[in-house]
């Protein structure tokens, strides 16, 4: 799509990578790769890491946390390594990728890059989930494209549905597979330690993919540029095959599970009995269901779905299920820098406020004096809720849950309120959040 583009190119797109963990590096690794594009920036509060990231992909980089000698450096062509984020939006660059998963750093960091007209592809669902919409907004203000990003299961289902409706189809759900164990929402980051050590991630970042958070954080922030809502708190999550998709997620009266169209949910690979199958799983594809009240367009779907996709009743309707077996992650963020730099176009257009809010749970009966530590820990997890539910009920957004502590007892499974918690009310995330608030009033 952007190939002729890229070649053509005189000067690279000159990119920015904040944080360095998993995601960052393979944004790194696959933009070397690539023509008319270049990753000339890499922080990380590991410098070491932001340093080998850039040498081990053939670069040279300068070492600097100093503004000076790093656009020096960057006017010469060298690339520039840093333990300092908040260098990164002062730069000379066209984007950055903000790949920490930190709400208030992600929050800073793409709030400072619009200001100085940078475009920003976020894989920090997590921050976005809080303040999208100002950033959005601000982006948009500023003539730069805010993003989430390609190859992510949230980018992913944006640009199925968008193919969808382009073609004139209502969409019924959009979703994506996940695995969820019955007791996975209590995991702590010491349940699956020693898997995530021997798959060298952080167990904290990695109890935060079993526990269910990261994935109801993606499909929260699904919700709020689709304007489809969960249809209740968490989804229903049930098992499903691929093949059943379009008769799992239909309206009850089409023999599904909803109890109305345009939702978001999750297909998740663990059956009833608690096993997990593997044959003919979502995870860890995307899909849409859709329709059509277009009898014509009916026969000519009907004609080209085999029974072996689905059955007969798939085959015919009404609703039927289209699956993208993979996400690639990190290999397909570049997409979403090109779609920016090139169209100025977002992968998912965010307007408006929040139509779902990721607010914390407890994992196990909490007291006063508890400390709150965030995605992956030892004292809540995430799940997704209707935006004005979550606002009526003064539910605590998760992002805020990453520090603060308790003042009340709340019960295991009980979702946290502002006034079960005294938490920091005065940093930039939650002065941008009352920006976003009033603003979407």
């Amino acid at each position: 799509m952007y190939l002729a583009e890229l070649r053509g190119r005189t000067e690279p797109i000159r990119v920015g990578v904040v944080g360095i963990g998993r995601m960052g590096r393979g944004v790194v690794d696959q933009v070397s790769t690539m023509p008319g594009m270049r990753v000339m920036a890499a922080a990380d509060l590991d410098l070491g890491r932001a340093e080998a990231c850039l040498r081990e992909n053939g670069a040279d980089p300068l070492v600097t946390d100093e503004l000076g000698p790093a656009q020096d450096a960057l006017r010469r062509g060298r690339p520039v390594a840093t333990a300092d984020a908040n260098l990164m939006p002062q730069l000379d660059l066209d984007a950055l990728v903000e790949a920490t998963g930190l709400p208030e750093v992600g929050a800073r960091v793409a709030a400072d890059a619009i200001e100085n007209r940078r475009h920003v592809v976020m894989l920090n669902v997590e921050a976005d989930v809080v303040v999208g919409p100002i950033l959005a907004e601000r982006a948009r203000r500023a003539g730069v494209v805010y993003t989430l990003a390609a190859g992510d299961q949230p980018g992913a289902i944006f640009e199925l549905a968008e193919w969808a409706q382009t073609l004139g189809f209502e969409v019924v759900c959009a979703g994506r597979g996940t695995v969820l164990f019955p007791d996975d929402h209590h995991a702590t980051a010491d349940t699956y330690r020693e898997q995530a050590e021997r798959n060298r991630n952080n167990p904290k970042m990695y109890c935060s993919f079993r526990d269910g958070t990261k994935s109801q954080t993606e499909m929260a922030a699904v919700s709020n540029v689709l304007r489809m809502p969960p249809e209740v708190r968490g989804m229903h999550e049930p098992y499903s095959r691929w093949q059943d998709l379009g008769r799992v997620f239909s309206l009850e009266n089409d023999g599904g599970i909803l109890g109305s169209k345009g939702v978001v949910e999750m297909a998740n690979a663990i059956d009833p009995d608690g096993r997990y199958v593997h044959e003919d799983k979502v995870f860890p594809g995307v899909f849409v269901v859709v329709t059509s009240n277009h009898a014509g367009v009916r026969s000519s779907m009907g004609s080209m779905f085999e029974p072996g996709f689905g059955g007969t009743a798939q085959q015919w309707g009404p609703n039927w299920g289209l699956f993208r077996p993979y996400h690639l992650a990190c290999v397909e963020v570049p997409m979403s820098v090109a779609r920016a730099v090139i169209q100025g176009r977002p992968t998912g257009d965010l307007h408006g406020g929040m139509v779902a809010e990721l607010i914390a749970v407890a994992k196990r009966d909490l007291k006063p004096g508890d400390e709150l530590d965030g995605a992956g820990g030892y004292t809540v997890y995430g799940l997704s809720e209707r935006y004005q539910v979550a606002r009526e009920e003064r539910l605590l957004p998760f992002g805020f849950a990453y520090d603060g502590r308790l003042i009340r007892a709340v019960a295991r499974d009980q979702a946290l309120s502002w006034d079960d918690v005294e938490t920091e009310r005065s940093g930039f995330l939650y002065e941008l959040r009352q920006e976003q608030d009033r603003l979407f009033a």
